[in-house]
């Protein structure tokens, strides 16, 4: 029996509490995003509100609802979200509850928002590692980084009037590393490392074109460099001293645009760094694949797919950079967007 034969099973937690019966029955949709990048994760569920009798309890915002999705008996978590905005729309009467891997205020489960603004120095030598596992314990959240992203050290950084979410982001990319809040937790990784919130390795997913619905590769020159140029502060000098990154991706002809990094950077080390990065981006960037495939909760961002049984230039493995789950009566499909991983 293969899984398009097989019934979506679905398990809905509210604060640790199983709310799968109360759901079940008025599900419409269930929509999960899962992202690579620094956009948090979201999870939208309708719900019908049609016995007049029983009318559904509006939520508070703040709850965390776990969500799993699986087959026949089994499920797996595809990820904690708490609960940001509730919107109830008639006739007919129905609910719609949008949810947050990252907290937008207070959750009933001792979560706070890294979206504030806050003033603060880190010394120059900070760890990834640590800087992340203090924003972590100040928030409620867990840190997971990955042995590799959590070495990285950074230089003096003053974050004013900023928050922790776009410090967070800004040393990522800087850094070439991933940052998303997912699952409970501040996920920071090098790109392409594959790892989950937990920090294990996420599964490479073997797929055939049996297994798929539908696909598509894209080849583009537009995002991508010839290469990309960085400048540092010397103090010795009168001007900023620049240095640069290749950034001509693989099988793709006639690039030729250059990329100047506007900010200016403390130290050549930093310089580089950042050039180097968004080089890799660009690099990424130029070769994309897009999949439709019946449900898969294995199936997550920074996760790999390789395929096989695939056209040339196709086949292989890719990098995911995005999951979305589409849960509804008609069944369980996953969508997904990957590019070619990093070298």
């Amino acid at each position: 029996m293969g899984l398009t034969e097989w019934k979506p099973a679905l398990k809905v937690t509210v604060n640790g509490k199983d709310q799968t019966s109360a759901f079940l029955p008025r599900v419409s949709s269930i929509r999960i995003s899962d992202t690579a990048g620094i956009q948090s994760d979201q999870c939208e569920i309708e719900l019908t509100d049609h016995l007049p009798l029983t009318p559904l309890v509006i939520p508070e915002t703040g709850a965390e609802i776990q969500i799993a999705l699986g087959y026949l008996f089994s499920s797996q978590v595809i990820g904690v979200y708490i609960v940001d905005e509730v919107e109830v729309t008639g006739p007919p009467n129905r609910m719609r509850i949008t949810a947050y891997a990252a907290a937008h205020g207070t959750s009933d489960q001792g979560k706070s928002a890294i979206s504030n603004a806050r003033t603060r120095s880190w010394p120059d030598g900070t760890t990834v590692a640590k800087l992340v596992g203090m924003i972590a314990a100040e928030s409620g959240f867990k840190a997971s980084v990955s042995e590799a992203a959590g070495k990285v050290s950074l230089p003096h950084i003053d974050q004013i009037d900023e928050s922790d979410m776009n410090l967070l982001t800004r040393i990522a990319r800087e850094n070439g590393l991933v940052f998303k809040p997912g699952g409970g937790a501040l996920i920071v990784c090098q790109t392409g490392e594959s790892v989950s919130g937990t920090g294990t390795k996420l599964p490479v997913v073997a797929l055939t074109p049996k297994q798929v619905s539908a696909w598509s590769m894209r080849i583009t020159r537009r995002g991508a460099f010839a290469k990309v140029i960085a400048s540092y502060r010397d103090f010795g000098k009168s001007e900023p001293v620049e240095v640069e990154a290749d950034g001509v991706p693989a099988g793709v002809a006639g690039v030729t645009q250059v990329k100047r990094l506007k900010k200016i950077y403390p130290t050549e080390a930093a310089a580089r760094a950042a050039a180097a990065a968004e080089a890799r981006r660009g690099q990424r960037g130029a070769r994309t694949l897009r999949l439709q495939l019946p449900g898969r909760a294995d199936l997550m961002a920074e996760g790999r797919v390789a395929l096989a049984g695939f056209r040339e230039g196709v086949a292989g493995e890719w990098l995911i950079s995005e999951v979305s789950h589409t849960f509804s009566a008609d069944g369980w499909q996953s969508n997904i967007s990957a590019e070619v991983p990093p070298i």
